[in-house]
């Protein structure tokens, strides 16, 4: 599987480059704090975190109330946080740990340089990590509840569903659950290593013993992992793996190879589904005329997230 790309803007990219030139003055020697500021869903932030954030939001150049705009994009990520591990669409640490070293490498530095930046500017590097992890993440999830494209306008989609109707056509799809098994390669063993790993991966894959029993199996070999791909409508599926899968015809994909060694997809659950959501997936899809914009259907999210949030302020009632 490709992995998920992060970036920020060619602006903030462009001032951590400068950053590393003339170099970036250190957070105030102040005595760190860790006061609960605000509780989100029974996540915590303290003040620490929004410090920190406070200090990467003046290293990518954002202008304004460095503290207020700090503290909500604090409660956005917790809110995405507990969003992201109900929807078990969190990714690996691999893949974040490649996203920084790329972002490092985009911007001419090494990961240990990008590392001094970041510490030296009082952010520190658990913490853009950890935003690297929620933005990664939050896209992921953003592609599997509206698919590759944006969705039909509702007046637009209403009237492309009724019609169907009118024929005895509601549309349907398949809604799969799925896990990656991942027969892991060193990258550098890579060469020596892959095509043995793959007939590894084939030999596995004729006697997978289903979902329920796939880390019990994982654990009889050597360096193979389970990992939770998630729950995902057919229109939804990642490109990489979306033939695969509409094409499996037992409960596992064939064999891939991937930046992380040799990968099939298990098969959980499969099942049809036409309900009026899944059938707007459909039709979008079909119409495929809609640019993407992931920017309006991040916000519809969050405002869904914080009408049935939990937003506690210590101390205020």
């Amino acid at each position: 599987m490709t992995a998920a790309r992060f970036s920020v803007t060619a602006f903030a990219a462009a001032m951590i480059a400068t950053a590393s030139i003339v170099g970036v003055a250190p957070a105030p020697a102040f005595a760190k704090t860790v006061d609960i500021a605000v509780i989100v869903n029974n996540v915590p932030i303290t003040n620490d975190d929004i410090q920190k954030r406070r200090n990467l939001l003046r290293l990518m150049g954002t202008s304004g109330n460095l503290n207020e705009k700090a503290r909500e994009a604090m409660i956005d990520q917790a809110l995405k946080q507990s969003e992201i591990a109900l929807r078990s669409m969190s990714v690996t640490q691999p893949e974040v740990d490649e996203a920084f070293a790329n972002f490092a490498n985009s911007n001419g530095m090494s990961v240990s340089q990008m590392s001094n930046i970041l510490n030296q500017a009082g952010v520190g590097v658990d913490h853009f990590k950890f935003y690297i992890a929620v933005s990664m993440s939050w896209g992921q999830l953003l592609r599997a509840r509206y698919g590759g494209n944006s969705l039909l306008p509702e007046d637009q989609f209403i009237a492309q569903l009724e019609a169907a109707e009118k024929e005895g056509k509601k549309p349907e799809t398949t809604e799969y659950l799925l896990k990656r098994i991942v027969f892991v390669v060193p990258e550098k063993e890579r060469g020596s290593l892959l095509a043995k790993r793959k007939r590894e991966a084939e030999s596995a894959r004729s006697k997978f013993p289903g979902c329920d029993q796939a880390i019990s199996f994982a654990a009889t070999m050597n360096d193979v992992t389970v990992l939770d791909y998630g729950r995902f409508l057919e229109p939804q599926l990642p490109g990489e793996w979306k033939d695969a899968v509409s094409k499996a015809k037992g409960d596992t994909t064939s064999v891939q190879t991937t930046p992380y060694g040799a990968e099939f997809l298990a098969i959980c659950e499969r099942k049809t589904t036409s309900d009026d959501y899944a059938a707007r997936l459909v039709l979008s899809e079909q119409e495929n005329s809609a640019e993407e914009d992931r920017d309006s259907e991040s916000e519809r999210y969050m405002e869904e997230l914080k009408s049935k949030a939990q937003i506690v302020t210590p101390g205020k009632s």
